[in-house]
């Protein structure tokens, strides 16, 4: 470390901030904590870590969706003050609007004294706060925005070329910081929506590690295991079915698809009154499949022939331009009722369920029931999800 930063800062300081700025990338909790560490080295008043739209001369000082943005030391209220309404006469921030990604500036630099005080920004904002100079880097800027840090000094405490070579040193390892930050939250939104897309799928999937534990369990597996028909998952998160052999069968799949790359299938018995369940393993193994769970070494699809699928009818209605009647029949249809049985829930005649058909067909391109149905399962059973016990298409 430069000789002259002594006086600001030991080496052991240092080198525990820069822990800070990196370990704040991945626990976003740390980041107030840095900013007050920050705060103190600098003797500032107050620091805020900051996001401008400088097309709207807008700007965000706190926010549940991006939890790098943190202000310490400044009032709440003074931080909401600013984000509505104080921003727009920020007068530093159209004179360091130019200021290229990981650069700083005071603010010294951008307006002179005489006419900084006789602004609004200065006189009803920072004047209230005891503020009067300010050092600000760019630490990420793309376009018309940027990720700014300020620190906010008083009057009598202008910064010097020392304080400004150490913020310079420290602006590098707070950009990679910020990006870093960046790609974890942009990795996690992928995440969060492929978990989205995976519970629609109308069958049961369960993804497990190489050590063949679950490590992800989508929603119509949850409905199959809730439903108490045989099969499980155990506190391992390995599978359990009503048959001790199925289940060492099940395993040794699994296991196979973990280590060999080998996936089959098996009927699973797990409810003596019901069908069988089809189980299907396929090996995620050297698959570049950045939708699935990170970790996931095999999947196991299950499908419940006993399950009866519910879909919007407002779907149908949009899609093939069905009456509101129409499309709950065609709904019905698809959940497994006979026309009979519709015309019974439904308290209307056989003949007026059978023109609802003839209609519904003729709308789709379709000849017969088993065609609409097959057009149905494929058009929209992404968009289906399993039937409640007891309930029907009405």
């Amino acid at each position: 470390m430069t000789a002259s930063f002594t006086d600001i800062i030991t080496e052991s300081q240092y080198d525990e901030l820069i822990g800070n700025i990196y370990d704040a990338s991945i626990m976003p909790e740390i980041w107030p904590v840095f900013l007050e560490r920050l705060s103190d080295i600098f003797k500032s008043k107050g620091t805020t870590l900051y996001l401008v739209d400088f097309a709207s001369r807008r700007s965000i000082c706190q926010s549940d969706d991006i939890s790098f943005l943190q202000s310490v030391r400044t009032d709440p209220e003074t931080v909401i003050s600013y984000d509505r309404y104080y921003s727009k006469v920020n007068v530093w921030l159209e004179y360091s609007k130019y200021l290229p990604e990981g650069q700083l500036i005071t603010t010294d630099r951008l307006l002179p004294v005489d006419r900084l005080v006789k602004t609004e920004w200065y006189n009803d904002w920072l004047k209230p706060q005891h503020y009067f100079h300010a050092m600000i880097g760019h630490l990420l800027k793309q376009d018309e925005l940027a990720v700014r840090l300020s620190l906010f000094r008083a009057r009598q405490q202008p910064f010097s070329a020392d304080e400004c070579l150490l913020f310079a040193r420290l602006i590098p390892h707070l950009r990679r910081s910020c990006l870093i930050y960046k790609q974890l939250a942009e990795i996690k939104q992928m995440q969060t929506a492929n978990h989205h897309l995976l519970n629609r799928l109308p069958v049961g999937l369960i993804l497990f590690d190489k050590c063949g534990q679950a490590v992800f369990v989508n929603r119509t597996a949850e409905t199959l295991i809730a439903a108490a028909n045989g099969f499980n998952l155990n506190a391992a998160g390995r599978c359990l079915t009503g048959n001790a052999r199925e289940s060492g069968n099940l395993r040794n799949l699994i296991s196979d698809a973990v280590e060999t790359g080998q996936g089959g299938v098996i009927s699973l018995h797990c409810n003596p009154s019901g069908r069988p369940l089809s189980a299907i393993v396929v090996s995620l193994q050297n698959q570049c499949l950045p939708f699935l769970q990170a970790g996931a070494s095999a999947g196991l699809f299950l499908y419940d022939p006993e399950q009866t699928m519910a879909l919007d009818d407002t779907l149908l209605q949009q899609c093939y331009d069905l009456s509101p009647a129409e499309a709950k029949l065609a709904a019905a249809l698809l959940q497994g009722q006979t026309p009979n049985e519709y015309a019974q829930t439904r308290g209307i005649s056989l003949n007026t369920v059978k023109s609802q058909l003839k209609q519904v067909l003729a709308k789709t391109g379709t000849h017969r029931q088993s065609e609409l149905i097959h057009l149905l399962t494929a058009a929209f059973g992404l968009f289906a999800t399993p039937a409640k016990a007891g309930k029907n298409a009405s």
